[in-house]
């Protein structure tokens, strides 16, 4: 027995080895260290799989993890032992000996400890990613030689495949994808993980929504209803990749799309496989104004569900990349991600990519991560692209939760302590998490987009960070690579402010942070420019006035609560360069004062036939977001891509600060505002040449 006892041990040597070898995974195309976890095992077994099989003497209570596929068609079980005790190296091979040797377990696979502590179980599946379509044959000689199958082909991204090892493929799986990359054939191969990854604990300590009207603390909150007077978030789509919402909720179903996806079963509709997912769709948006429960900061968004079971389950993760792919073809404008991986996929990272830059016609989904609960550093995915908006945690008095992640890729915070929300059954409950402070800054997004759905997803993200309140006592500085303001490694740029974002997406023109006015006449005309171009505070500089004869008088502004301030004014004719302090305000804080110069390029055109005002065409300029090119004209008009004849407006609508509409034309060439009271308003206008402006002007008479 000593004999066979040695035998076997030295026989099963090079399993140890070449594991101790294979600790790593790889992640774009860097090596990233596991530790061996030998205190658990993760085996995959056949239906006819007997737990008294392997005895009980050695194992406390196997945790079995079905496969949620509907597709699965072998009927594979999975399961995590734990060992009752500590084991020697040599116990340890024995075991995994004994269960690879029993014919109703299909495969075993060591755990393994992340760097940061994670305990995490492995699958037998693993993806590799092509470096071009044609590589499938390369995919297909190397699998057949290492005995592994090809499952399929990812539908959303084709250079994506799914494989997954035999009972007798000589390797693991972590080893088996390790060899794979290493061929230097493929552009990523990963194991497929096994951890249970929700952001999310439980805490009833609150029985109000605090986070969007903080009644003890008036100052730590969103904001929210003052942003409910401009919008509610009408016509924008928030997918909640999660564990799926329920459809029937009384507070919630109302505002549920009728589409929904499982990526389990890759089928419709949605499944449920907990709370989780419905705790945050009411936080986005539930219903308002229904005298049920509680209230979404965006209560007329569309929730579209998207569901996965954000368990430890084989083919989880790249599961959850075929949500986002799937959400963003099928018109998500938000997808709201509260839950986190213990290890980084590239799989992921493509299928978050695709969003970003294919969402929306091009413009880009708008994409929120959770930070992640660990009292640490900031989590995989939202750690993974800084186009992510990665959200912290805080509590109603302002500081951060203890729990929440933070560091360089924390971008915002919002409410995640003490969340009341919708929960299954009809019912709620408070819940802690980053998880919970995801979606408050969807459901902005969804706000932010709904008054100006011209935003792309950068868009998005600047406005949120841009107008973040200072809260909580914290020192927030200028950082190098934050370009949106003061910045703070716990707090990001701050709280996020609905109000502040919805009134800076009016008049927003990507990274034109200006202020344009509207001086002299206030009879419009397709063509007609008012007033100058001022590059982002606070990078105006070195501009010049020029003020052509027949002109009115231009300002340079500070900007106090809405209201326009002359800080002076030049007289028509003046040309040259002049200096001049330009005061910028927020609400009544001074931030900023500097000298500036400022260009004002030939207002009201350059003289001619044809137009009034001097204008050759007949064309007059509103700003630069209405500038239709000056194209080669006759006496008669304006020749536009070859035609002769002016532009006109098929619809011009113009709103006060408050979103009220207070002007409307239809099918007009000439439009008149001349009895607008001085002030700021917001026009959104359609040109004949099917060109669309949303704008904030000043009118200073």
């Amino acid at each position: 027995m000593k004999i066979k006892h040695y035998i076997s041990f030295l026989f099963l040597l090079p399993f140890l080895f070449a594991n101790a070898q294979s600790n790593y995974y790889y992640y774009k195309g860097n090596k990233v260290s596991l530790s061996l976890n030998k205190n658990q095992l993760t085996i995959s077994t056949f239906e006819s799989f007997k737990t008294s099989s392997i005895g009980n003497q050695n194992f406390k209570k196997a945790n079995f993890i079905h496969e949620k596929s509907k597709a699965s068609q072998n009927k594979i079980k999975y399961a995590q032992l734990e060992f009752k005790k500590n084991i020697t190296d040599k116990e340890y091979s024995q075991q995994l000996s004994s269960l690879r040797n029993n014919p109703n377990i299909k495969s075993v696979m060591p755990n393994y400890i992340t760097l940061n502590g994670k305990k995490i179980g492995m699958s037998d599946y693993f993806y590799v990613k092509l470096n071009r379509v044609s590589d499938i044959n390369k995919l297909q000689q190397l699998a057949n030689s290492k005995n592994v199958e090809i499952i399929e082909q990812n539908k959303f991204m084709p250079l994506w495949y799914t494989l997954r090892c035999k009972k007798d493929t000589k390797d693991n799986t972590l080893i088996t994808a390790n060899a794979f990359y290493e061929t230097g054939l493929f552009s990523s191969a990963t194991a497929d993980f096994l951890y249970d990854d929700i952001l999310c604990a439980n805490d009833e300590n609150f029985d109000q929504l605090w986070g969007l009207n903080n009644t003890l603390n008036p100052n730590i909150d969103i904001n929210a209803c003052d942003a409910w007077t401009i919008t509610e978030g009408s016509g924008i789509n928030v997918a909640v990749l999660d564990q799926g919402i329920e459809l029937t909720h009384d507070d919630l179903e109302g505002n549920i799309s009728p589409i929904s996806y499982d990526t389990e079963s890759n089928s419709s509709p949605s499944q449920v496989f907990g709370n989780h997912g419905t705790h945050v769709a009411g936080t986005i948006a539930a219903i308002k104004d229904n005298t049920l429960q509680v209230v979404g900061v965006a209560p007329q968004a569309t929730l579209i569900s998207v569901s996965n079971s954000l368990a430890g389950t084989p083919n989880s993760r790249i599961r959850r990349a075929d949500g986002i792919n799937w959400a963003w073809q099928n018109g998500a404008d938000i997808i709201s991600n509260s839950w986190g991986s213990a290890v980084q996929y590239d799989v992921i990272d493509d299928a978050i990519e695709n969003a970003l830059e294919n969402g929306r016609d091009g413009k880009g989904c708008v994409i929120v991560f959770a930070t992640g609960n660990d009292f640490g550093s900031v989590a995989y995915p939202a750690n993974s692209n800084p186009n992510i908006l990665a959200v912290g945690s805080i509590t109603s008095t302002g500081v951060r939760s203890g729990f929440s992640n933070f560091g360089n890729e924390l971008d915002v915070v919002a409410p995640g302590s003490g969340i009341l929300s919708t929960i299954t059954g009809n019912s709620i409950d408070t819940i802690d998490g980053t998880s919970m402070a995801t979606p408050h800054v969807a459901g902005i997004a969804a706000l932010v987009l709904s008054i100006n759905p011209d935003l792309s997803a950068e868009d998005v993200n600047d406005i949120i960070e841009r107008s973040a309140q200072k809260v909580g006592g914290y020192n927030y500085f200028n950082t190098p690579n934050r370009g949106n303001g003061n910045w703070n490694n716990e707090m990001g740029y701050g709280l996020v402010n609905a109000f502040e974002a919805v009134q800076m997406a009016i008049n927003y023109n990507g990274n034109d942070n200006q202020s344009h006015f509207i001086t002299g006449p206030t009879q419009l005309t397709p063509g007609y420019r008012a007033f100058y171009s001022m590059n982002p505070y606070p990078n105006a500089t070195n501009y010049v006035w020029s003020i052509p004869s027949g002109c009115h008088y231009h300002y340079c502004w500070g900007i106090t609560q809405g209201q326009g301030t002359n800080v002076l004014g030049i007289k028509a004719g003046q040309t040259g360069r002049q200096d001049i302090t330009c005061t910028i305000y927020n609400g009544n804080t001074v931030i900023g004062s500097q000298y500036i110069t400022v260009n004002v390029q030939n207002p009201y055109g350059g003289g001619g036939n044809g137009g009034g005002n001097g204008d050759p065409c007949g064309g007059l300029y509103l700003d630069q977001m209405l500038i239709l090119p000056p194209e080669p004209c006759d006496g008669d008009g304006f020749d536009f891509n070859g035609q002769q004849g002016k532009l006109y407006f098929k619809y011009l609508i113009v709103y006060n600060m408050q979103g009220q509409k207070v002007k409307e034309f239809d099918e007009k060439q000439e439009v008149n505002i001349a009895d607008l009271a001085v002030g700021i308003y917001i026009i959104k206008a359609e040109l004949s040449n099917n060109e669309l402006i949303t704008k904030k002007i000043f009118i200073n008479k």
